[in-house]
């Protein structure tokens, strides 16, 4: 295991090294505009490296590598969209057609949902596959919209995957060495992305290639290990396991139905968004995010651990939804406590702080929307 993690980590980090010079005559840099903020133009690659690396690792795996050509498509489409910014229609064709070949092709599928209600649920039958595809591009469209804030969709998705591999190892050995390998991976990007290694800004972005790439895979992983006899997870464990991501995009996706407005527009109301506008800066941000994240991963141990009955679990995810739902609903109360909050601590009231926030409030997010462009 340590042996795979080092090798995985060391390609991601090379494999960055030798793409940066080379996203200009790719074309993949996001320069600087009218609705991007960031300082200079900076190379789209993350995603790239991030495939190229699994799939040396993945080589010799015949389950990983399935996971690595199903996800090719992908990786490209989104490649092609940080490079011309294809149509939102192209890229959600694409996540369709790449959800359906994994459940046909590879059997990644939702046979049983588990009794999330007393005496409601179990086996699919014929909403197999229908509910499957639909779970498994909710998913990387929830990891893609994370990605708004440096070192945030990584984040989230090595904790996930870590946690993933505690979970599967003494059942697992080979599929939980695949989960480490993405998690060394990710924090080989990790280092050129976020803001914790030295940096004061971002080397390189994730791009869609890497977030629509990953959501891919962690569905893969939720799905597979929550199904059949020698299951490690219970379905409605899944979704504590990516809590963060679900219920904000669900969250959003509401709001914006709820308003007359498609929901996959662009807007200014995810919980990043919300934090950094209350003043609390990129790096606070991430790691609030991300400490909400460990906690839901905790809760979803603890009824694995535990076995809770699997009702009571989805009944609470539901009432976890529905508090969050009503606090963005007053989204803007919500940010101008937190900033009354934030001021009385005396947490996060700095210069560049301040231009972050300035930043935010000043035009779209840097990143597109999950499918439809900006």
């Amino acid at each position: 295991m340590i042996a795979t993690f080092a090798l995985a980590f060391s390609l991601s980090v090379v494999l960055i090294c030798l793409l940066m010079p080379a996203a200009n005559r790719l074309g993949l840099l996001d320069a600087p505009d009218s609705r991007k903020h960031h300082d200079g133009a900076v190379p789209l690659i993350g995603g790239l490296a991030i495939y190229i690396a699994l799939a040396f690792v993945f080589w010799q795996s015949q389950q990983g590598i399935w996971l690595i050509a199903i996800g090719f498509p992908l990786m490209v489409v989104g490649l092609a969209d940080d490079r011309w910014e294809i149509s939102a229609r192209q890229r959600f064709l694409v996540e369709i057609v790449c959800a359906f070949v994994a459940v046909v092709y590879c059997d990644v599928r939702l046979y049983d949902i588990g009794e999330l209600l007393p005496h409601v649920g179990g086996t699919l039958f014929l909403l197999s596959i229908p509910l499957t595809i639909v779970g498994m591009v909710g998913v990387i469209n929830a990891v893609n919209m994370t990605d708004g804030v440096d070192g945030l969709a990584g984040g989230l998705a090595t904790l996930t995957f870590g946690a993933l591999a505690f979970l599967t190892y003494p059942s697992d050995p080979q599929v939980a060495l695949q989960l480490v390998a993405f998690v060394a991976v990710l924090l080989g990007f990790l280092v050129f992305n976020s803001r914790f290694f030295g940096r004061n800004k971002a080397a390189i972005f994730m791009g869609d290639s890497g977030s629509i790439f990953i959501g891919f895979a962690l569905s893969w992983y939720l799905i597979q290990l929550s199904q059949g006899a020698s299951a490690v997870i219970k379905p409605v464990d899944a979704l504590w396991l990516i809590a963060v991501p679900l219920l904000d995009t669900m969250t959003i996706m509401a709001r914006r139905m709820r308003h007359g407005r498609s929901p996959f527009s662009a807007d200014r109301e995810h919980l990043h968004h919300i934090l950094m506008l209350a003043g609390f800066g990129a790096n606070r941000t991430v790691l609030i995010i991300l400490a909400s994240q460990v906690c839901f991963i905790l809760v979803a141990i603890a009824s694995i651990r535990f076995n809770a009955v699997s009702w009571v679990m989805f009944l609470l995810f539901v009432g976890t939804f529905a508090v969050y739902f009503m606090a963005m609903n007053h989204a803007w109360k919500v940010m101008k406590r937190l900033k009354h909050f934030r001021e009385w601590a005396g947490i996060g009231d700095s210069r560049r702080e301040n231009y972050e926030t300035s930043a935010l409030t000043s035009g779209p997010d840097r990143r597109k929307a999950p499918v439809q462009n900006q």
